[in-house]
């Protein structure tokens, strides 16, 4: 006797039928009848009654029924006991990233994790610095790659990396490829960038630095939709500010009559930084091996100081 044989006799016993039983095993009528003759002669009993138009179980077959049923369920529910376990044994951290957020950064920060904590699965979630840093405080994720400045009562941070920014203005407005462009040079030209709600600190020391270079205008979009601001830049009705490394935004704009151009007389710069609640980090073991796992395997792109 095998499973199958047990597997044979309960959907006959819950079909009461042959034909109905070969169907839902997916198999002919006579040789499933052949197999309940084989397990009846194994056991020395019958099982069913077989009458024209029905089959019923005999009292041998009544008292094997649920045991047998509950064999298969407990034989069916070993790969649920071992997925669980293996769940069990792996964790998973929930770990925030911020659009300009590099694939250098991104890319440490997993084989640091890899290396160094191999049980735990990171599940990234896409968002913008604000969210992000709401959803870090309400506890909805255990670490944040963000755009700084950011920090905070109760909140540890790391800089990982700072690129420089350059502006993305239609070619059809500069002439030539110059080599730097200053702000001033581009205060006739409406500024354009997403909601400042996404990121309320970074934009408003940019606001600052816009006004201080002459450039007044703006056009904000209503959404996060950086999409929206290579249509903007390409057709000359507005320029746009963006790292000149390996950021999302920079990369829209490939193909475009577009060029991004570092600017001079300013530092500006795009930070990206780890944030995480240093509460958790140390009372959670995976916070904390989180932090290890970015200071140590991420933070030596870092050129400044960590922030407190």
């Amino acid at each position: 006797m095998d499973l199958l044989h047990l597997r044979y006799f309960v959907a006959v016993a819950e079909e009461r039928s042959f034909s109905r039983a070969a169907a839902r095993l997916h198999m002919a009528a006579s040789p499933l009848s052949q197999r309940i003759k084989d397990l009846e002669r194994e056991f020395g009993a019958e099982l069913f009654i077989r009458a024209h138009r029905r089959i019923d179980l005999t009292d041998a077959g009544r008292v094997l029924l649920p045991r047998a049923v509950d064999i298969l369920e407990r034989v069916d529910g070993l790969a649920a006991v071992v997925s669980a376990a293996t769940e069990q044994a792996a964790r998973q951290a929930v770990i925030g990233i911020a659009p300009e957020v590099t694939p250098t950064v991104r890319d440490r920060l997993l084989d640091a994790l890899a290396e160094s904590y191999p049980d735990i699965r990171p599940r990234l979630v896409p968002a913008s610095t604000a969210p992000l840093l709401r959803d870090l405080r309400a506890g909805e994720i255990d670490l944040a790659l963000v755009h700084g400045p950011a920090g905070g009562e109760g909140l540890g941070s790391v800089m990982l990396e700072r690129q420089p920014v350059g502006a993305a203005v239609a070619s059809s407005l500069v002439a030539g490829s110059p080599e730097s462009i200053s702000l001033a040079d581009l205060a006739d030209i409406p500024f354009a960038s997403i909601n400042h709600d996404a990121a309320p600190e970074i934009y408003r020391n940019l606001d600052a630095l816009l006004e201080r270079n002459g450039v007044h205008k703006r056009i904000t979009l209503s959404d996060g939709n950086f999409a929206g601001l290579a249509h903007l830049v390409a057709t000359g009705q507005a320029f746009a500010l963006v790292a000149l490394g390996e950021g999302v935004v920079g990369r829209m704009f490939q193909g475009e009559p577009v060029q991004v151009i570092p600017l001079e007389k300013t530092r500006a710069h795009i930070s990206t930084v780890a944030v995480w609640r240093e509460r958790r980090a140390d009372t959670d073991p995976l916070v904390a091996d989180l932090v290890d796992a970015v200071c140590g395997g991420v933070a030596a792109l870092d050129t400044g100081p960590r922030q407190p």
